[in-house]
């Protein structure tokens, strides 16, 4: 299996706020992983981390064979990054910035620049300074995925563009994907984008990884558990695992953080009591998560 991105043990502070604790996950070549987490989880430290734009306390990070930070050109050629907020250069216009951005690399899909423009009713003689946030983010996208880069790494890609482009750009990235293999890692917090695109998630809670791997597996994991009993049920369940429980006298509802560590009969018959499983979404999960 060919890691793409390898990360052991990162950690980072700023001052007394730990935003990432010891996070270690590899992805392999040629996956779309989505990182989910609420806002401040440390979704946007780990990218800013990943490709060097801050330097971790503690840990190592190697992408497509070499050291963060000391990334060779061709290891930077091959990096697209677009940031929350777009860094432009206000007084240029549309067709400026792209000729000026197209020169740092060897390789230009002008094809998909075109197409990108007019799907996106960008117009090439647009001063950069009379865009708006969504044409902005729009315009981000297109210099970062035009060099055709073997890692995509977007945070929050769409958090700025209407429901209408924001189907568009995901089609996109499915499409690159398909077509060229790339890897492509991006953070969200809608959960419909992410499955959308994502076959992978990596779920992050207070800046500590609480799952990574295929979303089907997750769900397959994080469930609820309904309990009828003719007896009130004890606060105290012998339960492991409990991300959230509704216990009221003879019924409850449990969301379990994995259920596969759970004999669900032999629970049953030791609180003697009725238990069925109720699957959930990627939304739920994300939800529960944090009530």
């Amino acid at each position: 299996m060919n890691h793409i991105i390898d990360v052991n043990n990162l950690s980072k502070s700023f001052g007394s706020n730990t935003v990432l604790i010891d996070l270690s996950f590899k992805i392999e070549e040629g996956s779309v992983v989505g990182i989910l987490g609420a806002n401040g989880a440390g979704k946007t430290t780990l990218l800013q981390c990943l490709i060097g734009m801050l330097k971790s306390d503690v840990g190592d990070i190697t992408i497509l064979g070499d050291k963060c930070p000391n990334f060779s050109v061709n290891t930077k050629h091959n990096i697209g990054y677009v940031g929350q907020e777009a860094d432009l250069l206000n007084w240029m216009k549309v067709n400026q910035i792209i000729d000026y951005t197209k020169q740092f690399y060897n390789h230009w899909n002008d094809d998909m620049v075109e197409q990108l423009l007019e799907d996106w009713d960008l117009s090439k003689q647009q001063k950069i300074s009379k865009l708006s946030v969504g044409q902005r983010q729009k315009l981000a996208i297109i210099l970062a995925v035009a060099p055709q880069p073997k890692i995509l790494i977007l945070d929050e890609p769409v958090a700025s563009l209407d429901p209408t482009t924001r189907r568009k750009f995901i089609k996109t990235l499915i499409d690159m994907n398909l077509d060229n293999g790339q890897t492509i890692l991006f953070s969200t917090h809608i959960t419909s984008d992410l499955e959308r695109v994502a076959a992978e998630v990596l779920l992050l809670k207070q800046g500590r990884c609480f799952f990574q791997g295929d979303i089907d597996d997750l769900k397959e994991q994080v469930v609820r558990l309904h309990i009828s009993s003719k007896r009130p049920i004890d606060a105290q369940l012998p339960i492991t695992g409990i991300l959230t429980a509704d216990i009221n006298g003879q019924h409850a509802s449990i969301t379990v953080k994995n259920v596969k560590d759970i004999n669900i009969d032999q629970l049953a018959e030791e609180i003697d009591a009725d238990i069925t499983i109720e699957s959930l979404s990627l939304e739920d999960i994300f939800v529960e998560l944090h009530s």
